[in-house]
């Protein structure tokens, strides 16, 4: 909880000294997707070979706040959580259905941009950081998804850096359509960190995979 705390209290003196600048100030929301796969441990030692985890599938809604060359959103997805086992780790007994579920996840990303004007519309090149406060983790039959007491919701939790590219088109003066295509590397979270502590020769993996969003903005 501490480090959740800690990591939100960085995203707002971030914010507050960017927006601050009051910039060409314009606010928005849309829609997003998201896809996250690789996040796991891999076990290479003492005759294991494989790997354990889980992919995350989030649609969800985003607000947006932007400051000409930074852009601040705040979202609210949910995940279809699938797992995946491969190698050594395949004949443990899980199928397919157990490792099914779901997660409520709250984001903030901070990013910045360099808008380049192609005339009809404005192209900007995207680099920031995202943070992923999982709020709930349940299985298919609403247990607890990492099924252990003593985790919480909270440890699936994870901060990414992001990277892509975006695009403003103008629909009135005021009104415009914005679209941002990214991919994110994902540090691990808790619960993974601590599995691969269990297994010697284990490391805990890199989450990736590509987020999109699509929103309309308005210019105050």
């Amino acid at each position: 909880m501490k480090k959740n705390i800690s990591i939100l209290v960085l995203f707002v003196v971030l914010s507050a000294s960017v927006f601050a600048q009051g910039i060409n100030l314009s606010a928005g929301g849309g829609a997003l997707f998201d896809w996250s796969g690789n996040n796991g441990i891999k076990v290479e030692s003492l005759g294991i070979s494989g790997y354990s985890g889980n992919r995350n599938t989030s649609i969800g809604g985003y607000l947006f706040f932007d400051a000409a060359y930074a852009e601040l959103d705040v979202s609210f997805a949910y995940g279809f959580i699938s797992g995946v086992l491969e190698g050594d780790f395949s004949g443990g007994g899980n199928s397919t259905d157990d490792m099914k579920g779901n997660m409520t996840q709250l984001g903030f990303s901070l990013l910045g941009k360099y808008p380049i004007d192609m005339g009809g519309f404005t192209l900007f090149p995207l680099l920031g950081i995202n943070y992923n406060l999982v709020l709930s983790a349940k299985n298919n039959d609403g247990d607890d998804y990492n099924g252990n007491s003593n985790y919480k919701a909270s440890d699936w939790s994870q901060f990414g850096f992001l990277a892509g590219l975006g695009a403003d088109f103008n629909l009135t003066n005021a009104l415009y359509l914005r679209a941002e295509g990214m991919f994110q590397l994902r540090l691990p979270s808790k619960i993974f960190n601590d599995a691969a502590d269990v297994f010697s020769g284990a490391s805990a993996t890199l989450g990736a995979g590509p987020r999109f969003k699509v929103g309309v903005g308005y210019k105050f």
